[in-house]
């Protein structure tokens, strides 16, 4: 086969997700290095992928508001077809994508063997739902269906040296510029993964009283309202810095600090992305969701080599006060 010259990339989901997938996009520019590399993200993801070095196009689309008919369905189809790539992989099963990069005339299309899975011409069978490896794994085995080396496993989360300002300059204002402190991101999307937020008060008291750090409060500005909950039932003081920080700035203040403590959510990986150990909550037995795939992932594979720890129960509400602080103490202890 020979070396594609224009190679389209779709991961059309969460902050996460994307952020998983980066070693799949390093792969790919690594076993290619004379192709243009566009990727097809959403908008609200887009800042993730944002001066990453393998990237050479970033094309923003909602797959809801921007192909919600026939015309706007056509027009993207007519743009991949003018657009000369010569390889397409399709990191999130679609029926629309597989449809369209077959459509467009794209000569080799990767993907999973599922939603019109036969109109690709390297497809795998999608096991992600098992939970049997972590979900860069999984996407590394899609880029080597398509004929790329593995070579570097490490996330790519680009910080630039303003973001870094802005994250010490957030520290300065709120006292903790020169302080040992944790982060804690008590929210997430999902309500099946929250851990009740008196546990978390209480764990911060207690990590507080046993380190003397300073504990931060951070999360998105939809998280307000768990992070009042939090507060509220502390005895300490927390700074609270929820929805006060852009994406980026959010990676470099979490670079600064000692751990992040954290439900099951996005800024798990951002942790993880700029070397900042983790305490990450898992309900195990939520389809999908085991830690097995959706863990802290470091440069050697998993959460050990990030220097972080996983706690996980059946359900997440089974994990306790004394569980969380022991993972929080075997970090913090070795920070001293």
């Amino acid at each position: 086969m020979a070396k594609p010259r224009g190679i389209l990339l779709v991961r059309t989901d969460r902050i996460g997700e994307l952020l998983l997938t980066t070693p799949a996009f390093g792969a790919v520019r690594e076993s290619f290095p004379g192709a243009k590399i566009t990727l097809i993200v959403k908008p609200s993801s887009s800042v993730v992928v944002e001066g990453n070095p393998c990237i050479d196009s970033i094309v923003k689309l909602d797959p809801g508001s921007d192909l919600d008919s026939l015309s706007k369905r056509l027009r993207f189809i007519r743009f991949l077809g003018g657009s000369g790539f010569d390889m397409a992989i399709i990191f999130n099963p679609s029926k629309f994508f597989n449809i369209a990069a077959f459509l467009a005339g794209i000569p080799v299309r990767v993907g999973y063997d599922r939603k019109l899975g036969f109109l690709l011409t390297n497809a795998i069978e999608d096991r992600k739902y098992l939970c049997e490896k972590h979900e860069v794994e999984y996407n590394l085995d899609l880029v080597t269906a398509a004929g790329a080396g593995i070579l570097d496993r490490r996330l790519c989360f680009p910080l630039t040296e303003t973001d870094e300002r802005v994250a010490e300059r957030i520290s300065a204002q709120n006292g903790i510029a020169e302080s040992a402190f944790v982060a804690v991101h008590p929210g997430t999307s999902n309500p099946d993964k929250l851990w009740p937020a008196e546990r978390f008060s209480q764990v911060c008291d207690k990590i507080i009283d046993g380190f003397g750090v300073r504990v931060v409060l951070v999360g998105g500005e939809e998280e307000h309202r768990i992070a009042d909950e939090v507060k509220a039932k502390m005895r300490n003081a927390a700074v609270d810095l929820t929805g006060r920080m852009a994406l980026k700035e959010f990676g470099a203040f979490l670079k600064r600090s000692s751990l992040l403590l954290s439900c099951d959510s996005g800024p798990v990986h951002l942790a993880s992305a700029v070397g900042t150990p983790v305490v990450v909550l898992f309900g195990e037995a939520r389809p999908g969701g085991s830690s097995r795939r959706w863990s802290p992932y470091g440069e050697g594979q998993g959460p050990a080599a990030a220097g972080s720890i996983v706690v996980g129960r059946p359900k997440v509400t089974d994990i306790t006060v004394d569980d969380v602080f022991k993972a929080a103490s075997g970090i913090l202890c070795k920070k001293k």
